[in-house]
């Protein structure tokens, strides 16, 4: 916009750039290049256009019937990849001990708890038994404890661990994941295993007390196992 009527809008000293902003107060329409103001019908201003200047590019075009461009070509590894071979370790001469091997076998061994009651907890799991709860909650406040009013350890993580047959750091390591699917750490699956095995020693105390109830485990355990045998043996005639 270079033509404007500076006197009616803003003085004559202002840059041609802030003109426009001051035009944007006004209630203004554009009639052929025209800036008219709405309620006045006063002409503010008028657009001039100008012709875009092409510039000239020399592009190389394609020569039929003359040699062929060669163009580089680039590999991400150029440097020849060493042949690797696979050789046998070296051995120890006869009567050396190996102090590596011996070192590596030190230290406690990883504790692997047998669960035998483990098929009755994951009957008694799923009929929503209230008194699994009460055990495994027992457990975390006792051995893991609360820090500022929460347990250090998840409650569903020691459920799950107490429904496994072998309770260990490792198993409970690879069968729980944390959000996202993350693993655990092994100080944290320790305070499971702890928390696991102190709650399977309480509920083996309720069994023992209750025998109607661990009766009525059994019998649905030994069923369970009846049926998979069953369609074992029918799978093994058919084949």
């Amino acid at each position: 916009m270079t033509t404007l009527a500076r006197n009616k809008v803003c003085p004559a000293a202002t840059p041609a750039t802030d003109i426009r902003s001051r035009l944007a107060k006004h209630r203004t329409t554009t009639v052929d290049r025209f800036v008219v103001d709405k309620t006045t019908g006063e002409m503010l201003g008028c657009y001039t256009t100008h012709d875009l200047a092409t510039t000239i590019y020399d592009y190389e075009q394609p020569q039929i019937g003359k040699t062929q461009a060669v163009h580089p070509s680039y590999e991400l590894d150029p440097a020849p990849r060493p042949i690797v071979i696979e050789a046998e370790a070296e051995r120890l001469p006869d009567g050396v001990v190996d102090l590596d091997a011996q070192r590596s076998k030190r230290g406690p061994k990883p504790k692997v708890t047998p669960n035998q009651y483990a098929s009755h907890l994951k009957v008694a799991h799923a009929e929503r038994h209230s008194w699994i709860d009460d055990y495994v909650h027992g457990a975390c406040m006792t051995v893991a404890g609360v820090n500022n009013g929460k347990m250090n350890v998840s409650p569903s993580h020691v459920t799950l661990a107490c429904m496994l047959d072998e309770i260990s750091t490792e198993i409970v390591k690879k069968v729980i994941r944390l959000e996202g699917l993350r693993t655990m750490s092994d100080q944290q699956a320790r305070r499971v295993c702890q928390c696991a095995r102190f709650a399977i020693d309480g509920m083996e105390f309720y069994l023992e007390r209750n025998p109607i109830v661990r009766q009525q485990l059994q019998f649905e355990v030994d069923f369970a196992k009846s049926y998979h045998q069953d369609n074992n043996g029918l799978l093994e005639g058919l084949a």
